[in-house]
């Protein structure tokens, strides 16, 4: 897919507290409208873990109101940054002390935070071997024969172990998501697929 398709370029962003709030953000909207959220919160003053754990309620719905359910993402966003400033004093670091699936158990727990945000977090955040099981990857899996069952919880139990036994790393573990993405937004169904440079993998793994 690298070979073919060159680097994907994800995650963009200038901080790893930025590629936090995109996350969020970035649940069932378009990311043309998370990135006018991210400049709006960018120009108040709001990318920074503190302030954003102490924005006012009505004023931080407002700026992010171009993603979408902002009431949700609004708590979601406060609430992850208040751990993320007390927990891990708002630096990746500060969660050195926790395993991968203890980290990703904590995150989890948050509200808003559902397997994929929490996926993105470990990977592109906390810089930790993960996978982000999302609609894109299940589809490519399904379509070169893998059994991908619906659901993200139960693709991603069902994918994990593969993909961690392989010799990626983190920043190819980035990329392979990246790459995926940008895969599934070219090759959109099966059809699509079937056209591509991997077709010939089909029923090959």
């Amino acid at each position: 897919m690298l070979e073919a398709m060159g680097p994907s370029g994800w995650w963009p962003a200038d901080t790893v507290f930025e590629i936090m709030v995109g996350a969020v953000l970035t649940q069932n909207t378009a990311w043309g409208n998370v990135d006018r959220s991210l400049d709006a919160l960018r120009a108040a003053g709001m990318l920074e873990p503190h302030a954003l754990a102490d924005a006012d309620d009505a004023r931080l719905r407002e700026l992010i109101r171009p993603s979408g359910f902002y009431r949700n993402k609004a708590r979601a966003l406060r609430t992850l940054s208040c751990w993320y400033a007390d927990r891990c004093g708002g630096d990746p670091r500060g969660a050195a002390d926790l395993s991968d699936a203890d980290l990703r158990r904590e995150l989890l727990g948050l509200f808003g935070v559902g397997g994929e945000t929490a996926d993105d977090l470990v990977l592109y955040v906390f810089g930790r071997r993960a996978f982000v099981a999302d609609t894109y990857a299940r589809r490519l899996f399904a379509f070169l024969g893998w059994d991908a069952p619906a659901g993200y919880a139960k693709f991603h139990d069902a994918v994990i172990g593969a993909v961690l036994a392989t010799d990626l790393d983190v920043p190819q573990l980035q990329e392979f998501h990246g790459l995926i993405d940008e895969f599934g937004k070219a090759y959109r169904d099966d059809e699509a697929k079937a056209g591509s440079f991997l077709a010939g993998w089909r029923g090959r793994i």
